[in-house]
C-alpha cells in the first residue's frame, strides 16, 4: 500500500472573505443606532440650554432696560426714559409696561390733554422671533420733525430742541443733516433771544451748544466772544473800572454799537472819575471826566470835570491830622491807632507790593509780635497765601520764565512751579494742604473760572465760572464770586471741590473776596454794592444774616480772619495810604497794623493772609 501524502499547504492568498456572519452585522448596527441617537438627543438638550439662555439674558437686558428707564423718569429725563423704553420694545414689542410708560411720559410733555407725539414704538429687528400679540408701529419720526419744525418757526425754541433731542435719541439715522441743521438754528436763535432779554449768561450757554454742533461758525463765535466780555464786564461793574473799560473797548472795536457798549463805556468813565474823586485823586478824576464827556455830552459830568479840575490846580490846604478827613476818622466805636502800636493778635501776615522804580513785585511777612517790621521774602511774586501749617506760601509768580502759581517754604526758598498760565491767579489752600484753589480767565473767551490742583501742580480741575474762590477749613467747600445757573443771580457760592451744583448764600454782585472763619461758621467778604463804598461784612451761613464789620469812605478789602477767629485784617487807603488794619470781630475796634512799602498799582488784584 502507497502511504498517503498529506494535503497542500494553503497560501493566505489562497483564502477567500465571504462576509460577516448575520448576527454581528445584526450587532454593529445597533451599537451605530444608539450613537447616532445620543448624539441627537445631546444636540437637542444643547440648542434648549442655548435657547434659555439667551432667553434668560434678554430678559435680564428687558428687567435692566426697564429699571434704567423708570430712574431716568423719576430724574426728570424724559428723552433718556424715552430711548430706555424704546429698546425694551424692540427686544420684546408686546411689553406693556414699557407702552404704558412711553405714553405716560408723552401725556406729561403735552400741554394739552391729548399727547403731542403718538406712542413711540419700534418695529422688532429683522430675525427676532414675532409674538403673535405685537402689533407692528413704526415709529412717527416724521409727525415728530414736523412738530419741531412748527415750534421753530413759532420761536418756541425749548420745544424745538426737546423735539429734536428726543428725535435724535430715537433715531439717530433720521435725515441727520436736516437735523442738526434745526438743532443749530434753534440754539442760535434762542440764544439771540436771550440776548433781547438780557438774559447773558443763558445766551452763552445757548451759543456753547450751537458751537458743539458748528464749531466754525463764525457769526456765533464773534456774537458769543462779545456776549462773554460783556458779561465780564457786568461782573467787574464797581469793582475794576480799568476792566471794565478794557472789556468795553474790545467789544466797541470789533463790533461799534453793540448793545448799550457805548452808554455804558461813558457811564464807566463818569464812575471812575467819581471814584477818584473820594480818593481825593482830583487831577486823574479830571482826565476820567474827559473822556466820559468825549463819549457824549452832559451837564453833571461836566460839572463834576469842573470842580475836580479846579482843587487839581488848587489843592485844598494840608489839614492837621486831629482834624476830620475823608477816609481817615474813625467809624462810631472804632480807634485807629496811628503808628499801629496797639495789640493785634499773634501770627504772621503776608502780603506783596510793587516797587515802581525796580518794576517788581515783593512778598513780605510782617510778624505781629514784637518790633512789626516787613521781612522781604521773595521778589517777582505776588498774592501770598499761607499752607494751613504756616510752613509755605502759594503765591502767584510773575517771573518770565516761571510765570503761573508757585509754591515756596514760608521764608521765600525751594521755590517751584505750580501752573503754567499767567493768567493763574488768587490761590488758597485746603484744609489739609493737598490741595489749592484759584481763579483763572486763561482760555480763549477771557471768563473767569474756579480750579482746583493737586499741591505738587498740574493743569488744574475746572469747576465753575468765577473769581476769589476760598477753601472752607472745615470741609471740601469753596465759596467764590459767580453767578448761579439756576437762578442767573450773581453774588457768593459755595460748591463742593469734587464739582456738583453751587448753593447761591448771597444776591448782590459785588460781593466778593470770600475769606471763612477758622470755624466754617461764617464768612468775611467786600463789597461795593451795600453801602455806597468798599466795606468789609460777615456773612453768618446758619443764618443767612449779614453784619457790617468795617466801613470808610475809602476802600476796605481783602479780609482775611486771625487763626483764634477773633479778629479780622483787611487792606485799606481809608487814611489816604495803603495800609493794613485790624479790626476786632466782637467790639468793632480798629487798629492799623502797617502802612505798606511800595504801592499797589491795582489794589483790586492784591491779596492778603493771616498765618500762625
Amino acid at each position: 500500500m502507497t502511504p498517503s501524502s498529506p494535503p497542500p499547504r494553503r497560501r493566505w492568498r489562497d483564502y477567500t472573505w465571504r462576509g460577516p456572519s448575520g448576527r454581528w452585522l445584526a450587532f454593529v448596527s445597533l451599537l451605530v443606532i444608539l450613537a447616532l441617537s445620543g448624539l441627537l438627543v445631546a444636540a437637542l438638550a444643547g440648542f434648549g440650554r442655548g435657547m434659555a439662555d439667551r432667553q434668560a439674558a434678554a430678559e435680564a437686558e428687558i428687567s435692566q432696560r426697564l429699571t434704567a428707564g423708570i430712574q431716568q423718569m423719576q430724574a426728570g429725563n424724559a428723552e433718556l426714559a424715552a430711548a430706555e423704553f424704546q429698546q425694551v420694545l424692540q427686544l420684546d414689542p408686546a411689553n406693556v409696561a414699557a407702552s404704558g410708560y412711553l405714553q405716560e411720559l408723552q401725556i406729561s410733555a403735552s400741554p394739552g390733554p391729548t399727547p403731542s407725539v403718538a406712542p413711540l414704538l419700534l418695529v422688532p429687528p429683522e430675525g427676532a422671533p414675532s409674538l403673535p400679540t405685537a402689533a407692528p408701529i413704526v415709529m412717527p419720526t416724521d409727525s415728530i420733525f414736523e412738530q419741531a419744525e412748527g415750534a421753530l418757526e413759532s420761536k418756541d425754541w425749548p420745544e424745538a430742541i426737546a423735539l429734536l433731542n428726543q428725535l435724535t435719541a430715537l433715531d439717530p439715522a433720521y435725515q441727520p443733516e436736516e437735523v442738526r441743521a434745526l438743532r443749530f438754528s434753534a440754539y442760535a436763535q434762542q440764544g439771540q433771544a436771550f440776548i433781547g432779554e438780557e438774559r447773558y449768561e443763558e445766551a452763552l450757554r445757548s451759543f456753547d451748544q450751537a458751537l458743539v454742533i458748528r464749531p466754525d461758525d463764525e457769526e456765533i463765535k464773534t456774537t458769543r466772544e462779545l456776549i462773554a466780555l460783556y458779561v465780564e464786564a457786568l461782573g467787574r461793574w464797581r469793582l475794576d473800572w480799568p476792566g471794565v473799560i478794557r472789556n468795553l473797548q474790545a467789544i466797541q472795536e470789533r463790533r461799534p454799537g453793540f448793545l448799550d457798549v457805548n452808554k455804558r463805556l461813558r457811564a464807566a468813565y463818569e464812575a471812575w472819575g467819581d471814584s477818584l474823586v473820594r480818593d481825593s485823586q482830583w487831577c486823574t478824576a479830571v482826565e476820567r471826566y474827559d473822556v466820559a464827556l468825549t463819549l457824549g455830552a452832559s451837564d453833571e459830568i461836566e460839572e463834576k470835570r469842573d470842580q475836580a479840575q479846579s482843587i487839581c490846580v488848587q489843592p485844598a490846604v494840608a489839614q492837621d491830622d486831629a482834624t476830620a478827613q475823608p477816609g481817615a476818622t474813625a467809624q462810631p466805636g472804632a480807634t485807629v491807632a496811628p503808628g499801629g502800636s496797639a495789640a493785634v493778635g499773634s501770627g504772621r501776615l503776608a502780603f506783596a507790593t510793587f516797587d515802581p522804580l525796580f518794576s517788581r513785585w515783593t512778598v513780605y511777612r510782617l510778624p505781629l509780635q514784637g518790633t512789626r517790621q516787613p521781612q522781604a521774602v521773595a521778589e517777582a511774586a505776588s498774592q501770598p497765601v499761607f499752607s494751613p501749617d504756616g510752613n509755605f506760601l502759594a503765591v502767584r509768580s510773575e517771573r518770565s520764565d516761571q510765570t503761573g502759581l508757585a509754591v515756596m517754604s514760608s521764608s521765600g526758598a525751594d521755590r517751584r512751579r505750580l501752573t503754567t498760565f499767567y493768567e493763574d491767579s488768587t490761590p488758597r489752600w485746603s484744609s489739609d494742604g493737598s490741595q489749592i484753589t484759584f481763579a483763572s480767565d486763561r482760555e480763549g473767551d477771557r471768563r473767569w473760572r474756579i480750579y482746583r490742583v493737586g499741591a505738587a501742580g498740574g493743569d488744574g480741575v475746572f469747576l465753575d465760572y468765577g473769581r476769589w474762590p476760598a477753601w472752607s477749613p472745615r470741609s471740601p467747600t469753596i465759596a467764590y464770586q459767580g453767578c448761579s445757573a439756576a437762578s442767573g443771580r450773581c453774588g457768593l457760592l459755595l460748591i463742593n471741590a469734587s464739582g456738583g451744583d453751587s448753593r447761591q448764600i448771597t444776591d448782590v454782585p459785588g460781593d466778593t473776596m470770600p475769606a471763612w472763619s477758622p470755624d466754617g461758621a461764617r464768612i468775611a467778604f467786600a463789597s461795593a454794592e451795600r453801602g455806597g463804598s468798599w466795606d468789609i461784612f460777615v456773612l453768618e451761613l446758619a443764618s443767612g444774616n449779614v453784619a457790617t464789620l468795617a466801613a470808610s469812605p475809602g476802600v476796605d478789602a481783602h479780609p482775611v480772619w486771625s487763626p483764634d477767629g477773633r479778629q479780622v485784617a483787611y487792606l485799606s487807603n481809608r487814611d489816604g495810604a495803603w495800609a493794613i488794619y485790624v479790626v476786632d470781630v466782637a467790639s468793632g475796634q480798629t487798629q492799623r497794623a502797617l502802612t505798606l512799602p511800595g504801592t499797589l498799582p491795582d489794589w483790586y488784584e492784591a491779596q492778603l493772609d493771616w498765618g500762625r
